[in-house]
């Protein structure tokens, strides 16, 4: 077995006290962090930051999952998982790396500063490593993470430096967000069990259309206390969407619009509608 998928060291290195860091450093990959931590952004710190940071994670996510359904590619022994939540999907490439370089690379990119750099490169290379240590991945699924979210991360950069995004027309972006989504929907390797994920298409799709430039007003404490309740309001609107979406079973074309449009909601209510009732109660502007 080459070195790209060979996990037979990880055994020996483990100890109880190291596979429960490093499973906690894997949950800052799953969705309902990224969802929390961006909304959070997007509240306490900077409404355009973050909806960038957003609409790149998307992207990659996007492309990770295509990629993955595509290739196909199993994971290592089940005997050596510690990781459930991996569930039926497949190995290559590792979504936690790739999503990694994306946001802590972007955020690291956006503030221009070397704690932030040092530390954007301190927490990709532990969630990197982490998903080997709990026999999620291997080495090629990880470096393959590594080097596709560099890549998208390289292309945002070609985007920024040419000004492409002031290039075009708010209406021009949601065509092309609707024609980037049309084309990952319609060539998506659909097999049992794997399919695009609507909901997260109409996420993508509401950020963009919601965005609310927010500013709460002055005072730390109150600005943080005021970001924390909205983020519990997201949480408790995420997994009432979700159970909604599982309780209310519709196929066909209905069942992607139904789909799409409770994705959309969810993000309007984050970029939109919270921003709108924190401003009709004089806490932001």
């Amino acid at each position: 077995m080459s070195i790209w998928n060979d996990l037979s060291w990880v055994e020996g290195m483990r100890t109880p006290g190291l596979s429960l860091f490093f499973e906690n450093v894997s949950l800052l990959g799953y969705p309902i962090f990224l969802i929390l931590f961006i909304s959070f952004g997007y509240f306490f710190w900077s409404p355009s930051r973050f909806s960038r940071i957003a609409m790149l994670l998307f992207i990659s996510g996007l492309i990770n999952s295509f990629l993955k359904d595509f290739f196909q590619d199993s994971r290592p022994l089940i005997e050596l998982m510690l990781d459930p939540k991996v569930g039926t999907s497949y190995g290559w490439p590792s979504g936690h790396a790739q999503i990694a370089v994306t946001l802590w690379g972007l955020l690291a990119y956006e503030l221009k500063e070397k704690w932030a750099t040092i530390g954007a490169t301190l927490l990709i290379l532990l969630i990197a490593f982490s998903r080997m240590y709990l026999g999620v991945h291997d080495l090629g699924d990880v470096v393959s993470g590594l080097i596709i979210g560099s890549i998208i991360l390289g292309i945002w950069h070609f985007a920024v430096i040419h000004k492409v995004y002031e290039s075009l027309s708010a209406k021009s972006w949601i065509a092309v967000i609707a024609l980037f989504q049309l084309i990952i929907y319609y060539f998506y390797p659909v097999h049992e069990g794997h399919e695009a994920s609507v909901w997260f298409l109409g996420v993508m799709m509401g950020w963009y259309v919601g965005f609310s430039d927010i500013h709460f007003n002055p005072g730390h404490v109150k600005k943080f206390f005021l970001s924390l309740v909205s983020i519990v309001i997201v949480f408790i609107a995420m997994v009432s969407i979700t159970e909604l979406e599982a309780s209310i079973q519709v196929t066909g074309l209905l069942g992607v619009v139904y789909s799409y449009m409770l994705g959309l909601l969810f993000s309007i209510l984050v970029t939109w509608i919270i921003p709108r009732f924190w401003r009709f109660l004089n806490l932001a502007s």
